[in-house]
């Protein structure tokens, strides 16, 4: 799986950056802070997702809705693009889209990009080609070794083996921890306990008939008691109820003031329409006549006092007519383009570099041609007027001449142009760099477009959105001056008409209705009776759910029905508890010729019966026994076959790192790794642990077992590695060393690298 190309749309500090990566080596330099690991973060976001906890931490302050961006990547020679948009809020307003770049058709994956095409899950992804700078300070001899060990000899289920062994050791100490203590233990203490009831259960039983005729005595006794208690309760309970509803009668009272005062607020209210129906539409149609009304008084009061319209509108005409003032589509389209045309700017600034610009020569000399051909022309002309004025014979002469140099003049301006113009599309594509001169010609096609339509009303400015402002104002001002000169110019009597008509439409209206009018305008007028209006929805409802409180209150405590029931409370308690204590009494008399009954039952059972419970327990022990025997082979061979799958492994992993160790250490002759990937080298004083070794050295070591298994893990399907800055311990040397081993790899494998120092930069 390789990586093409990437595109941040928004993603915690990074936003709009895009990046191409090549096939080998790819070094992202930056300065600290830049979002290096931020980045690193994305390319991983892209293929498993994120955490709740990378969620928040990536969450873009400037972009609540929703962040994230693309990857493009190839995988078995075919490219895709993974789309994701992360939700601020939760994972499960995400959205993501894989799409075949060969067919344009949508993917469908069963599970996350990485472990559908690298065969990883997200944890594995870390463990193996993912390699942060905290990684490798922590050193192959802390949790690595386990995290290998799972990866290899586990697979996907990679804790069956532990869970397989604790269960059996649970299941081997639960039958026999001990002599004293196991599931065997008990069921032999059991069977010495049986021996010892069979000695004893030769003792007859004679009084089973007796006892038996005792308990139905008493179960009829209990049988009249509970009959008679149920029915004091009954009586109890119908009291209580009776009770409750005459108190809740009174809580009542509270729902009908409420129903009242609802009431009244809707009779208020509806006063003011003094019987008549109205709707928020006639209201809205009445303030539009008012307010046309007034806007016609305004327009009345400006022509009364001679407005000097034609004046502006005359200045206006000499650039706004009818044929130049654009249209709302037209200024629509033209504020996109504007829009377009900065986005573009932007694009092309974000990538601008600074070189050397080319003079146009060509333009320049070419414009001194045709400056000089002009000059000798106007002095021809000079010298047909005055010089030689009366030599009709040679006019035709003097045409030709001047014709000429005329035309000379302007092929050469032409020319100039053409020079001019390929100097500065040079300078362009100078300025512009990587993808972004496709946005060149578009850029070039906009500012001709804005350019031509600005031209038509005299404004040359490259600042198009200020060009915009002054079209937009100058067009609002024409049609406003010449609206206003029509109106002028079509009379006042009109408007008084209108204005008149307005007035008895809308005091006719709001004459239907009580409102006082001594000292509020029309237009407060208007608005009192929409307010009442506005409020006579609410205030019915008020009044309905106030009804329908009190209807519920009622039915759910049944007030509508209320039996009047006198009892005595204290008479029915006592004779309530004498019946307990009787019910008691005999119930604990039956538990106790019932129990004696079991007894004699019990030890009036055969032998047979006994006899046969002891072989059974007798087959029980030698099972368990026999189970536990085997539980202890099984953990034996379960050990023996677990190591001999992880030996399988040590020899590829060692012949793999001693390859990328010699690259990096000539001093390290020999070294070992156990079946549980604990590395180990050889010194004069003989085996010793990798973590006696420097930091520096550490880290390097672990940088070459984390080859070595990417090397195991992915024989046939490469993967990419991400490098982010893992380097900062390694001294001068061992880094030109590491720099050598990363481009050799790069050969084999697809690196992306991170780094924040000149130094560490490959």
């Amino acid at each position: 799986m390789k990586l093409l190309s990437l595109y941040v749309d928004n993603f915690g500090k990074l936003s709009n950056f895009a990046y191409d990566f090549k096939s080998t080596l790819n070094t992202v330099y930056e300065e600290n802070g830049f979002g290096k690991t931020t980045l690193a973060a994305f390319i991983k976001a892209m293929l498993y997702g994120l955490t709740k906890e990378e969620r928040l931490k990536y969450t873009p302050w400037t972009k609540m809705t929703g962040f994230g961006g693309y990857l493009v990547y190839e995988v078995d020679n075919k490219s895709y693009r993974v789309e994701r948009t992360f939700s601020p809020k939760r994972a499960a307003f995400d959205t993501v889209k894989i799409v075949d770049l060969e067919t344009g058709t949508e993917e469908k994956l069963k599970d996350e990009i990485g472990e559908e095409y690298l065969n990883l899950n997200e944890e594995s992804f870390e463990r193996s080609v993912y390699i942060p700078q905290k990684n490798l300070e922590e050193g192959f001899g802390s949790d690595i070794e386990a995290e290998l060990a799972n990866i290899i000899g586990g697979t996907d289920d990679s804790q069956s083996y532990n869970e397989a062994m604790e269960i059996l050791t649970r299941r081997s100490e639960d039958l026999l921890l001990n002599t004293k203590k196991g599931i065997i233990v008990d069921k032999k203490r059991e069977l010495f306990e049986l021996d010892s009831e069979l000695s004893e259960s030769e003792l007859v039983i004679k009084a089973k008939g007796e006892t038996k005729r005792n308990i139905d005595l008493i179960d009829a006794e209990l049988e009249f008691l509970e009959q008679r208690r149920d029915i004091v309760k009954d009586q109890l309970v119908e009291y209580t109820k009776s009770q409750e509803k005459k108190a809740k009668l009174q809580v009542i009272t509270k729902y009908d003031n409420d129903l009242e005062a609802a009431k009244r607020a809707v009779s208020e209210n509806n006063a003011v329409f003094n019987g008549n129906q109205v709707t928020l539409d006639e209201i809205k149609e009445a303030r539009n006549k008012n307010r046309n009304a007034q806007r016609l008084r305004f327009e009345y009061e400006i022509l009364r006092k001679n407005v000097k319209v034609p004046e502006k509108y005359n200045e206006l005409t000499k650039t706004y007519n009818k044929d130049t003032v654009p249209t709302d589509e037209k200024v629509e389209d033209i504020t996109r383009k504007i829009e377009k045309y900065k986005n573009i700017l932007s694009v092309i600034e974000a990538h601008r570099v600074v070189p050397k610009e080319d003079k146009p020569v060509f333009g320049i000399v070419f414009t001194a041609l045709a400056t000089l051909f002009l000059v000798v022309g106007l002095l021809i002309g000079s010298f047909y007027f005055y010089a030689d004025p009366f030599m009709v014979e040679n006019t035709l002469m003097y045409i030709m001449i001047g014709g000429g140099i005329l035309t000379a003049s302007i092929i050469c301006y032409i020319m100039a142009f053409i020079g001019y113009r390929r100097t500065l599309e040079k300078n362009t594509n100078k300025f512009i760099g990587g993808n972004v001169k496709a946005y060149d010609f578009e850029k070039i096609q906009l500012e001709e477009a804005l350019r031509e339509f600005f031209g038509k009303f005299h404004l040359y400015s490259s600042n198009f959105q200020a060009n915009m402002e002054i079209v937009v104002t100058n067009t609002e001002k024409y049609k406003e001056y010449q609206k206003e000169l029509i109106e002028s110019q079509a009379g006042n009597e009109e408007l008084e008409k209108k204005i008149k008509s307005l007035d008895n439409e809308i005091q006719h209206f709001l004459s239907q209705f009580v409102i006082d009018s001594v000292y509020i305008s029309t237009e407060e007028r208007i608005a009192e009776l929409t307010a009442h209006l506005n409020a006579k929805e609410a205030l019915e409802a008020k009044l309905a759910e106030a009804q329908k409180a009190k209807d519920s209150y009622v039915k759910s405590n049944e007030l509508y029905e209320i039996s009047d029931i006198e009892v005595d409370v204290d008479k029915i308690n006592d004779e309530l508890k004498t019946i307990d204590d009787k019910i008691t009494d005999q119930t604990n008399n039956r538990a106790a010729y019932v129990s004696k009954l079991k007894e004699i039952e019990r030890e009036s059972s055969s032998y047979t019966t006994m006899k046969q419970k002891k072989s059974s327990l007798e087959t029980e022990i030698k099972q368990l026994e026999n189970e536990h025997r085997i539980l202890n082979l099984s953990m034996k061979y379960l050990n023996l076959s677990q190591t001999a799958l992880l030996e399988q492994y040590v020899k590829p992993m060692k012949d793999s790192a001693s390859k990328y160790i010699k690259m990096l250490f000539s001093e390290v002759d020999d070294f070992s790794i156990d079946v549980n990937f604990k590395f180990k080298f050889q010194t004069k004083a003989g085996l010793k642990e990798l973590d006696s070794a420097s930091a520096g050295y550490q880290a390097a070591i672990s940088l070459c077992m984390r080859l070595a298994l990417i090397d195991c893990l992915y024989p046939k399907e490469k993967p990419f590695i991400v490098l982010d800055d893992p380097f900062v311990n390694f001294d001068d040397a061992k880094l030109g060393l590491v720099a050598s081993l990363i481009k050799k790899i790069s050969k084999k494998y697809q690196i992306v690298y991170f780094t924040c120092h000149e130094s560490r930069k490959f």
